[in-house]
């Protein structure tokens, strides 16, 4: 049997992959206003490993317009299934805070 670990930014890629693949929802990106913000900011995908399983934190940005509930459930779904397809371990939880709602003219064109 072959032993193999994967790293958590491995994991984050995976995580950041998927939601790119979902319309209307997007990892938050904020540009920092000061050096201080910069070593507070959180990171809007966060993996967390334990024996019962994968916890995913995630903050995001959606479309106006866009139904927050439905999208967080596609959203909880799509990362979830993918990790354990990936990895094989089970995901606890996909936890998600929406931070921004934002008007993108292209999407509305």
């Amino acid at each position: 049997m072959v032993e193999y670990e994967i790293s958590d930014h491995a994991l984050e890629g995976l995580v950041a992959h998927t939601l790119s693949e979902l319309q209307g929802v997007r990892l938050l990106e904020t540009a920092p206003r000061s050096l201080g913000e910069v070593f507070r900011r959180m990171k809007p995908i966060k993996v967390e490993r334990a024996p019962e399983g994968l916890t995913v934190d995630l903050v995001l940005s959606v479309d106006y317009g866009v139904s927050i509930p439905e999208a967080a459930q596609a959203v909880q779904k799509a990362v979830a299934e993918a990790l354990f397809v990936a990895t094989g371990e089970k995901v606890r939880a996909v936890n998600l805070t929406v931070a921004q709602v934002e008007y993108r003219k292209e999407a509305h064109a």
